[in-house]
């Protein structure tokens, strides 16, 4: 019986050691990233248009990164250029409910949108076919409001389109003053743009 006892007195610390161990935790790192879109307009189309990219791509296309979902890409022009898009891209409403744009606007960061003009077609008699230009960016501003707007007629059923509105982007570079020189042959423009629209 002591024997027994003694043998068990010196298990004592073994066996708490070996349950301290059992109970202590592994830690296994794991890197993970998701993204989370914007998907309010998943059934307001944008839409490549018929005018090409000088590298013969279209103008817009999807994104590549999770920066955004698509890429519009106007080429490389020099200065005192003028260069029109009359077809850069479309906007079609898949919405089984009736749209309007009321605002067309740049994010904070973005620069050289002083050198564009945009222009899309409303459907103004609401038969879902564009038919009127009308200005949506002037070069320093959003020309629509709530009340001058872009009309999109609703989608007849899911799947079906609604109106589609043809956008046209013009670019004009001014002659001088735009800081090229031989060290810094190329400056890049870039930005978000953001098209607001409401259900009517």
């Amino acid at each position: 019986m002591k024997k027994s006892r003694k043998l068990a007195l010196l298990m004592l610390p073994i066996l708490a050691a070996y349950v301290f161990q059992a109970t202590q935790y592994a830690r296994a790192p794991v890197r993970y990233q998701f993204f989370v879109v914007y998907a309010e307009n998943a059934d307001i189309a944008l839409e490549p248009g018929s005018d090409k990219a000088p590298n013969g791509e279209p103008l817009i296309q999807n994104s590549t990164i999770q920066e955004g979902l698509y890429n519009l890409s106007l080429g490389q022009w020099g200065p005192g250029y003028r260069v029109n898009y009359t077809d850069a891209f479309n906007v079609t409403n898949n919405q089984v409910f009736n749209i309007t744009m009321i605002s067309f606007n740049f994010s904070s960061d973005s620069d050289g949108e002083d050198m564009l003009k945009i222009y899309a077609l409303n459907d103004t008699d609401q038969d879902g076919f564009g038919e009127v230009e009308r200005c949506v960016w002037n070069g320093t501003h959003s020309q629509l409001n709530a009340t001058y707007y872009l009309y999109f007629k609703q989608a007849p059923s899911y799947g079906l389109e609604g109106t589609t509105s043809r956008f046209k982007v013009m670019i004009k570079i001014p002659d001088s003053g735009i800081g090229l020189t031989q060290g810094t042959p190329k400056f890049e423009y870039k930005g978000t743009i953001y098209m607001w629209f409401t259900s009517v």
